[in-house]
């Protein structure tokens, strides 16, 4: 039988001239799309002044993200992001201003994530290009910058782990729940710095929004890179030759919905376990969980039930498209009805560098990728993750539900 001959193999092959490349190999390899967003984009312009440089390699395929602070809630972030589209435009640049949405999002929506093409961000969540078969990697600001003038990276080719799903899960469990149950369980280790191929029927049902969901995530496993296989809406052109037995096999047979605890994405609990107890705060957003698919399942939960009078409940699109497509479905209207607040497309609470930022001692529940403390601008907060369903029965119940009494659309 042949030896497996990984995706991450064959794109850096493709894109550095040679005809095979192994694991632990160096290679030179040329890139498709660089982008930056709001919150880096002083680092790199400051690099660019010491270095005298002026120029990049093709602005066209260059793009700057203003969407980490998107209602700017301070002067110095406010004098920060003016330098930052001054610079975007001295540049040439593509720009996506303030509300245009997240940048993981709109490089999905506007094609720059192909199967077998090479994306650098300057943000960690870049992986979130796996979903389409993109070798999509998330680099520091050196590294973006040499890229932005040079058009090439190097990279170091990482081994693959080919991961199959099987089994099937509980009727409310997501693709949220089951990457933080592969956290919960399986941790970083068998992951770290490596590329992850998804396999299974699991993974090829998964809808578009719900393989970005997992590949956003990819970061939070430690991983390179991840590669998830084509399914509804995201045909791959792109296939690996068949690994044979050299699968990581993962188990969600009868899974119920996860929750992960302050302050770690891997410090999961079954959501049974914290029923009953209160919960003063709900975020629906990120890169992670803000698409269609994720507004559509909070604001089925939110028809003919109001949020809870102790729950402030924040709702945030990942783009402009999935807010307009939301209103035009009437996703907004459900969801403003029942008090939610309904934001402008961005990242929204997640980082903290706008509101609402948690009071202390609040507990959060958010569709967000990472709970570490502070993640919201409060360290004295605590954070839970989960899928938009249980978020959005959270905010309704004002308090964890048991799995049964969950409303699924």
């Amino acid at each position: 039988m042949p030896a497996p001959l990984p995706l991450v193999n064959q794109i850096i092959a493709a894109h550095g001239g040679g005809s095979s490349v192994a694991a632990g190999d160096f290679v030179t390899v040329d890139v498709d799309r660089v982008y930056i967003q709001d919150g880096n984009s002083p680092t790199i312009a400051r690099l660019f002044r010491e270095h005298g440089i002026r120029r990049v390699w093709d602005p066209e395929r260059i793009g700057f993200f203003f969407d980490h602070s998107v209602i700017i809630p301070e002067k110095q972030i406010a004098d920060r992001t003016r330098e930052a589209l001054a610079f975007a435009e001295r540049l040439g640049a593509r720009i996506f201003h303030r509300g245009a949405g997240i940048s993981h999002v709109i490089a999905m929506e506007e094609g720059w994530y192909e199967p077998g093409n090479v994306v650098l961000g300057a943000d960690s969540h870049t992986c979130t290009g796996g979903a389409v078969q993109s070798l999509a990697l998330g680099m520091g600001a050196s590294d973006i910058v040499a890229a932005m003038v040079t058009g090439k990276t190097w990279l170091r080719v990482p081994e693959t782990v080919w991961l199959e799903v099987e089994g099937t899960a509980h009727e409310a469990t997501r693709a949220k729940d089951v990457m933080l149950h592969l956290l919960g369980t399986m941790g970083q280790a068998p992951f770290l710095n490596k590329s992850i191929e998804w396999t299974g029927s699991w993974s090829h049902a998964l809808s578009a929004d719900a393989a970005a969901t997992v590949a956003s995530m990819g970061v939070e496993l430690g991983a390179k890179c991840v590669f998830l296989p084509g399914g509804p809406g995201r045909p791959a052109q792109m296939r690996a030759i068949e690994p044979g037995e050299s699968r990581l096999r993962f188990d969600i047979g009868g899974l119920t919905p996860r929750i992960a605890r302050p302050h770690n994405p891997a410090n999961t609990v079954g959501l049974d376990e914290l029923a009953g107890e209160p919960v003063d705060y709900v975020f629906v957003g990120s890169c992670t969980n803000s698409r269609l698919d994720d507004i559509a399942e909070a604001a089925a939960v939110f028809v003919n039930r109001p949020v809870h009078p102790r729950v402030h409940c924040i709702v945030t699109p990942g783009s402009r498209k999935v807010y307009l497509d939301a209103l035009r479905l009437g996703y907004v209207e459900t969801l403003t009805r029942a008090g939610a607040l309904v934001t402008p497309a961005g990242c929204g609470a997640c980082v903290g560098t706008q509101g609402s930022i948690p009071a202390d001692g609040e507990r959060v529940v958010t569709t967000m990728n990472r709970n570490f403390q502070g993640r919201m601008g409060n360290r004295e907060a605590e954070i839970f993750l989960a899928s938009p369903l249980v978020a959005a029965n959270v905010a309704v119940h004002g308090r964890f539900p048991a799995v049964e009494e969950l409303v699924l659309p």
